[in-house]
């Protein structure tokens, strides 16, 4: 960085990353003085304004370093006259410091209260930048919406989003949503977070968003995601009823009428790994036998080994709730082999333009099933809007995770609605309180792992699209 300020040019290239506008405001302070504009107090006063906004920055070595940078110049005249003027300098700083910035504390303060004065309702988005985009345009539809009728509190929604995917090819990462989740509290200071979706990142950045006492909606389904505090709440079907209806379903003597399965899971993910486990648990509780459990690794491309031992055991059914491309691949390759089974996922393959975008033929697929958080076919009004607007706007129905992301949006507002300010317990409080929401998804209640009650959609693969199938209340 750096800074022209009267025709000085102030390099600041070399200062830690998280201190460079504190230095900046005092290298401009000291030239302010040393070029005689003492007489310019608002200049002063803009530059000490900005110098005390950033806390713990107003240390003596900065100041040492600042006197260090400007006497060691060509000019030796310069030594002389910043060593006369460092008692006006620190005098001139303590005095605005301790007129100013009463003032602005609110602002820098972490457990500040905003007011319903703020112009926008900035709400950050931890959205991926490949992978289950339709999280953050199902949080746009009710953004817009919202907007339209006046926003919140009379506040229009503003989203800031940051991208946890930085490598397009590999899955979002816990380190970039760790990234992105200080960088909206710290810096854009937003008033809740959207996102993230993958559980696995989710159950990190939850503990950053508890102790900022920000609300977080992720679009994740991990059971334990919510225990970071009683700020985080989930939005779709939580994995522990998920994988009871799809045992249950799987061993309906209407349905599917299976007694053995075999599970598999993606090596290091929370989420596959919770809904396997729930899954398994459901299936052997109602008398089911789990004939083998395997994993994957993600990336990868070929699956014999796993697949080999599993056709060799012959199981009814196939639970394999993974993410794309690897799920479509191991299908593909379990067909070739000769594998017969039902295979049923998690809600993760209504990731669906990208889950039937792997394979050239997608009728390969046919005959497995998922459950999801949503369905195009319920003929609800409340529903049907959504489905109207979202179309609009991108031009293709949604799908369960851009329902998610719509929700989220829409609870959030209903809750600042409700507790009639931002102060962020109440708000929490009233999201807490939810009961009998309908939007692009019907909520009951909360339970108290924050885990929404709500009800699950079954959808199959047909002729390689997807249909709906049922639904399955709580």
């Amino acid at each position: 960085m750096r800074l022209d300020f009267d025709g000085f040019r102030v390099s600041v290239e070399e200062t830690p990353k998280q201190k460079p506008c504190a230095v900046v405001a005092g290298y401009a302070l000291l030239l302010t003085l040393s070029k005689g504009y003492v007489s310019k107090l608002d200049k002063i006063h803009s530059v000490c304004y900005c110098f005390c906004c950033v806390r713990d920055y107003h240390k003596p070595k900065y100041f040492s370093n600042i006197f260090y940078f400007l006497s060691k110049g060509e000019n030796p005249s310069m030594h002389a006259r910043i060593s006369a003027l460092t008692s006006v300098i620190l005098s001139v700083l303590l005095s605005i410091y301790l007129l100013g910035c009463e003032r602005i504390s609110q602002v820098v303060q972490p457990d500040a209260t905003p007011t319903s004065t703020e112009t926008t309702l900035k709400i950050g988005v931890i959205q991926p930048s490949n992978t289950f985009t339709t999280f953050s345009q199902g949080a746009e539809t009710a953004r817009v919406q919202i907007n339209e009728k006046g926003g919140v509190l009379g506040m229009p929604v503003e989203f800031i989003s940051r991208n946890n995917q930085p490598v397009a090819t590999e899955p979002p990462a816990p380190e970039a949503s760790v990234h992105a989740a200080k960088e909206l509290i710290e810096m854009e200071d937003v008033f809740a977070l959207l996102g993230p979706i993958y559980s696995t990142n989710s159950v990190e950045v939850g503990p950053i968003a508890q102790q900022a006492q920000r609300l977080m909606l992720p679009g994740s389904s991990g059971a334990n995601v919510p225990a970071a505090g009683d700020h985080i709440f989930l939005i779709t079907v939580p994995n522990p009823f998920q994988g009871k209806v799809m045992a249950s379903f799987a061993m309906n003597p209407d349905e599917l009428g299976a007694t053995t399965a075999a599970t598999i899971y993606e090596e290091g993910d929370v989420y596959s790994t919770d809904l396997v486990q729930a899954f398994e648990a459901a299936f052997q509780e109602i008398g089911g036998e789990i004939v083998h459990s395997g994993a994957y690794s993600v990336g990868a491309t070929t699956y014999n080994e796993l697949l080999t031992e599993i056709q060799e055991i012959s199981p009814d059914v196939i639970f394999c709730p993974g993410f794309q491309p690897e799920v479509p691949l191991l299908i593909k390759e379990a067909r070739e082999i000769g594998i017969t089974a039902t295979f049923l996922g998690g809600s993760a393959w209504d990731d669906r333009e990208r889950f039937l975008s792997i394979l050239e033929d997608n009728t390969i697929l046919d005959g497995s099933y998922y459950p999801t958080n949503f369905s195009v076919a319920t003929q609800d009004a409340d529903v049907q809007e959504f489905v109207g607007s979202y179309t609009a706007l991108f031009g293709s129905p949604p799908d369960g995770i851009s329902a998610s992301g719509y929700d989220a949006m829409r609870l959030l507002a209903r809750a600042i609605e409700k507790a009639g300010s931002l102060d962020r317990v109440a708000v929490r409080d009233a999201f807490a309180a939810v009961s009998d929401y309908k939007g692009a998804t019907t909520i009951s209640h909360y339970d108290e792992n924050r885990h929404p009650v709500k009800s699950l959609t079954i959808q199959t693969i047909s002729g390689g699209q997807v249909e709906h199938y049922k639904v399955i209340e709580p």
